[in-house]
C-alpha cells in the first residue's frame, strides 16, 4: 500500500461511482421520497414548498462532503472492512427498506449482520445448499465489529449534518391530533448521499504500512489493505408538533451524536472483549428505534405549537420565492395586525391585505414575544396571501395520514400515478 497507490485507487473510483447501479438506485428512493412530500404540500396548499430536484441535489451535495469526513474519520480510527461484508450490508439495507424507509439506515443492516453472523457462527446452517449455504458461509464468516465502528462513525457526522440542514427539508402538514384535533406538524425526513472511501481487506499477508502503532485498530490480523468505494445513505426521519423544524433538528443532532459516541465505545471495546459484539449489535438497532420512540413520546408530553392563536394568526409556513419570505417572516410566528387591522383568524387575512392593495404593512410577534414590523411592496401576480400559510383552525377538516411507507409503496404510488399498464 503506497500514496501513490491510494492516489489512483481514488481518482479511478470516483468516475466508477457514477456506473454502480446502487448510486442511482439509492438517487430514485431519495426522489420518490421528497416527491411523495411535494405531493402532500400540494394537496393540504395547494402550493410546492419543497423542490423535489432541488432537495436531491442538496441531498448529494451535502451527502458528498459528509462522506469525504466519514472517510477520514474511518481511516484515522483504522477502520479496515471485508469487501463481502458490504455487500451483505448493502442487502440487508435495501430488504430492510422494503419493510419501511426509515430502515434504510445502515444501523439497522449492520446490527441485523452482526447478529446474523453470531447465530452463523454457532450454527452452521445448509452447507449443502448451494445458494443459501454461500450466503450462511458468508455471515458467519463477517467480521461485524469495523462495521458497526463504521455505522457510530457514520451517524457521528451524520449528527453535523442534520444540525448544518437545520430542518431545511422539513416539510409542513397537517395531520390529525390527540382527540381528533386537527394541528399543523413539521416533516423532518432527510436523506444525504454519502459515498465513502474505505480501507478494505485485500490478499493475506503482512500489512503493507501502518498509520500510525496499532493501526488498523479495527483490524486487528495480519493482512494487506486497499480503498473501495461504497456509495452508501445517511439519514433521519422525525415529526414535529410542538417546536420549529430548527429547533427539532438541534435536538436530534444532540441525540444521534451521544448514539455515535456510546455505539463507537462499544465497538471499540468489543475488539477486546469479542462477546460485547451482541450488546453493540443490539445498541445498533435498539438504541436507533430508541432515539425515533423517545422523540414521539416527547412530543406526546408537549402542548402543540402550531394551532390557532388568540393573539393572532399564527404562521404554519412560508412558501419559497414570495413577499412574505423576502420580508423574513418566519414559521411559528404571530401576526396580529395587517395594514393598521387586527387579525384573529385565517378569514381576517385576505380582507386586511386588501386594505392596501399596492402596499402591505404588518405587526408580527416574534418566538421571543417581541414586535417586528415588516412592510412590503405588493404586485399583480403575488400570491393572494403573499405566500403565507396559517395553521389549521376548528375549520379544517384535510389532513394527511402518514403511514409508514416503504420503498414498495413509494413505487406503486409512482406507478399508479402514471397508469402504467392502463
Amino acid at each position: 500500500m503506497t500514496i501513490q497507490g491510494d492516489v489512483l485507487s481514488i481518482l479511478y473510483a470516483i468516475p466508477m461511482l457514477f456506473l454502480n447501479p446502487v448510486f442511482y438506485l439509492f438517487l430514485l428512493v431519495i426522489y420518490l421520497h421528497y416527491r411523495r412530500q411535494m405531493h402532500f404540500e400540494r394537496q393540504l396548499f395547494a402550493a410546492r414548498i419543497q423542490t423535489p430536484v432541488l432537495q436531491t441535489i442538496r441531498s448529494a451535495g451535502m451527502g458528498l462532503a459528509g462522506g469525504v469526513l466519514i472517510s477520514l474519520l474511518a481511516a484515522g480510527l483504522g477502520v479496515v472492512i471485508q469487501a463481502q461484508d458490504l455487500y451483505l450490508l448493502w442487502g440487508l439495507a435495501l430488504i430492510l427498506a422494503l419493510i419501511r424507509l426509515r430502515f434504510l439506515c445502515f444501523a439497522y443492516a449492520a446490527g441485523l449482520l452482526a447478529l446474523l453472523h453470531g447465530i452463523a457462527s454457532v450454527f452452521p446452517g445448509p452447507v449443502a445448499i448451494p445458494v443459501a449455504g454461500d450466503l450462511w458461509a458468508m455471515f458467519g464468516q463477517a467480521k461485524p465489529i469495523p462495521l458497526l465502528a463504521l455505522v457510530a462513525i457514520m451517524h457521528l457526522i451524520e449528527a453535523m449534518l442534520v444540525r448544518w440542514n437545520g430542518g431545511k427539508d422539513a416539510s409542513p402538514l397537517f395531520v390529525e391530533g390527540k382527540r381528533g384535533r386537527i394541528v399543523g406538524s413539521y416533516l423532518l425526513h432527510s436523506f444525504w448521499l454519502t459515498p465513502l472511501f474505505l480501507f478494505v481487506q485485500m490478499e493475506p499477508g503482512a500489512i503493507n504500512g501502518a498509520l500510525y502503532p496499532g493501526w488498523p485498530f479495527f483490524w486487528p490480523e495480519a493482512a494487506s489493505f486497499g480503498l473501495m468505494l461504497l456509495p452508501s445513505v445517511t439519514g433521519f426521519s422525525d415529526m414535529t408538533q410542538t417546536t420549529t423544524p430548527f429547533k427539532k433538528a438541534q435536538q436530534i443532532s444532540k441525540h444521534l451524536a451521544l448514539y455515535a459516541v456510546i455505539l463507537l465505545a462499544l465497538s471499540a471495546l468489543s475488539v477486546w472483549l469479542t462477546p460485547l459484539i451482541v450488546l453493540a449489535a443490539c445498541f445498533a438497532i435498539f438504541g436507533h428505534e430508541a432515539l425515533f420512540f423517545w422523540s414521539q413520546y416527547h412530543e406526546t408530553q408537549r402542548s402543540p405549537f402550531f394551532i390557532q392563536s388568540s393573539r393572532g394568526i399564527k404562521v404554519m409556513a412560508v412558501i419559497p420565492g414570495t413577499r412574505a419570505e423576502e420580508i423574513g417572516i418566519l414559521p411559528g410566528e404571530i401576526i396580529v395586525k395587517v395594514n393598521g387591522i387586527h387579525v384573529r383568524n385565517k378569514e381576517d387575512l385576505y380582507p386586511a391585505l386588501q386594505a392596501n392593495s399596492a402596499f402591505c404593512k404588518m405587526e408580527v410577534l416574534t418566538y421571543e414575544g417581541e414586535v417586528k414590523f415588516v412592510q412590503c411592496a405588493v404586485y399583480a401576480g403575488n400570491h393572494h396571501q403573499l405566500g403565507i400559510i396559517v395553521v389549521p383552525d376548528a375549520k379544517t377538516n384535510v389532513y394527511v395520514d402518514l403511514r409508514r411507507s416503504s420503498v414498495i409503496q413509494l413505487i406503486k404510488q409512482k406507478l399508479e400515478k402514471l397508469n402504467i399498464g392502463a
